[in-house]
C-alpha cells in the first residue's frame, strides 16, 4: 500500500513536484541554461509523453519534454534509483525522440538538436564528477 505525502513534505525527486517545477517555462529554461552552458530561447514545456512505436519493442516515457524557437528539443529526467547502462539508456532516449522528428523520406539533415539529461541523486558513472556528458 502506498502512503500519500503531505505537499509540504515533496522534494523535487517526487515525480508530482518534479513535473510541477519542471513544466513551468519560468524554472525548465534556467535550468536548462546552467546545465547545458547555451542560452535557450522561448520555451515550451510538456510533461510525460509516451513514445511507443511497436508492441514488440520497448517504448519509452519522457517525464519532462521541451523545446525552443530554434526547433531544439530537450528531455529531462529524474533518476532516483540506480540503474546498470544510464549512457545506454540516454542513448534510447535520443532515438525514440529523433524517430518522433523525422518522418518517412524526410532528410536527415532536418533533425534539430535534441539533449537528453538525466538528473540524478547518486554518481551514475562512479569518477566522483557532477556532471558527465556522451
Amino acid at each position: 500500500m502506498t502512503t500519500k505525502k503531505k505537499l509540504e513534505d515533496l522534494t523535487l525527486k517526487d515525480n508530482f513536484m518534479f513535473g510541477a517545477v519542471m513544466t513551468d517555462p519560468a524554472n525548465c529554461k534556467p535550468f536548462l541554461e546552467m546545465a547545458l552552458g547555451i542560452p535557450i530561447g522561448r520555451l515550451t514545456v510538456s510533461r510525460e509523453k509516451s513514445l511507443i512505436y511497436h508492441p514488440e519493442y520497448k517504448g519509452v516515457r519522457l517525464d519532462i519534454e521541451a523545446g525552443d524557437e530554434n526547433k531544439t528539443r530537450y528531455n529531462v529526467e529524474m533518476q532516483i534509483v540506480q540503474k546498470s547502462f544510464l549512457e545506454h539508456r540516454a542513448r534510447y532516449y535520443h532515438s525514440q525522440i529523433d524517430m518522433d522528428l523525422l518522418n518517412a523520406g524526410g532528410s536527415y539533415g532536418n533533425l534539430p538538436d535534441v539533449y537528453v539529461i538525466f538528473i540524478c541523486d547518486f554518481d551514475p558513472i562512479g569518477l566522483g564528477k557532477f556532471r558527465y556528458t556522451f
